[in-house]
């Protein structure tokens, strides 16, 4: 088996991350590290050539990035003019037309460029997946996403709580109901002055369903979740435990996938199913769905169009919010004294 020689850019927390999965798997051989600040690797890590910059004549074939949101665009950009694949971190770029013009430029140099909106990755959206194309909810009428917890360590200007969680529930909305727009938005900012902190998004798509995401930097517990609502049922969904858990009436009825399960029955005739899910770690089955793209195979990664649309949602919903009433920023120094 040949291996993919691959450089990862950026050794942050995410960064550790891949560099951990990335010398887990046998299909990947990580040849060096890039990273202007950080002088040792850490010390769990295999031994490889840490450089404060790219060196020349390094050879490899997949770029992974990890780099901050606002080095993303010029990065890759640089590293697909120098032909290599490039894997980016979410989001891809700031904007929408930086997005589109990474991908005219990996089109045009005959390359791979995919995202990292890991929840498509996770075990338990391929179970929703399925709930969902199986019918057995009746016709979607609403989606809620909530993402909350999570203060990121260091918090510089030109991020947000909507670009740092909220593209994930905006990808999986999309994902899950095809086009969407955003026809509100309301943001908050209480720690720093200008920067987002929680915000509401509501969504609609061609077809009519509606959807509201939640997500805030300051709840004090780690939440990650989403609730599908249908005319016939509901599905439950938490991505942190990856479990997936079906409601509703006769639905064990129905002529579906889930027919043939062990439901549940409660006193009140309500019927509740906990959908099976092979729990697995998201970044390393993000690396499956990876080596698949790779090799022109089937996978679920957000590439092309689907990595321009969700770096527009994002930029949509930062439009509304902006020109929506926001709670004021309050310092309470201000009070002191």
């Amino acid at each position: 088996m040949t291996k993919i020689r691959t450089c990862l850019f950026g050794l942050g927390h995410m960064g550790r991350n891949h560099l951990r999965v990335l010398q887990e798997d046998a299909r990947f051989e990580l040849v060096a590290v890039i990273d202007p600040v950080t002088s040792a690797l850490p010390l769990a890590a295999q031994p490889v050539p840490l450089y404060k910059q790219l060196p020349d004549d390094l050879s490899f074939d997949l770029a992974v990035v990890a780099a901050p949101t606002e080095l993303h665009y010029t990065l890759v950009t640089s590293l697909l003019n120098r032909g290599h694949n490039v894997f980016v971190e979410k989001p891809a770029a700031s904007t929408k037309g930086q997005a589109a013009e990474l991908v005219a430029l990996a089109h045009k140099n005959n390359l791979h460029l995919a995202v990292g909106n890991i929840e498509r990755c996770n075990p338990v959206v391929l179970a929703l997946r399925k709930v969902v194309e199986s019918g057995i909810l009746g016709r979607l009428v609403h989606l809620n996403g909530l993402r909350a917890g999570g203060f990121p360590r260091n918090v510089k200007a030109g991020n947000n709580v909507i670009l740092d969680l909220g593209v994930h529930e905006l990808d999986l909305f999309r994902m899950l109901l095809g086009p969407i727009e955003i026809v509100h938005g309301v943001g908050h900012s209480t720690q720093e002055s200008g920067i987002y902190d929680a915000a509401e998004i509501s969504v609609r798509s061609k077809k009519g369903v509606t959807g509201t995401v939640h997500v805030n930097w300051l709840t004090p517990q780690r939440m990650r979740s989403i609730r599908v609502t249908g005319s016939q049922g509901l599905c439950l969904v938490d991505y942190i435990a990856q479990t997936c858990e079906l409601f509703g009436h006769d639905l064990q009825a129905k002529s579906t996938a889930f027919s043939g399960f062990e439901w549940k029955r409660d006193a009140q005739g309500l019927e509740s199913l906990s959908v099976p899910v092979i729990a697995k770690e998201s970044l390393k089955e993000q690396l499956d769905q990876l080596h698949l793209y790779l090799n022109g195979a089937q996978h679920t990664l957000a590439v092309f169009d689907e990595l321009i649309e969700s770096v527009a949602l994002v930029e949509q919903a930062e439009r509304q919010v902006s020109g929506a009433h926001v709670l004021p920023f309050h310092d309470p120094h201000s009070e002191r004294g």
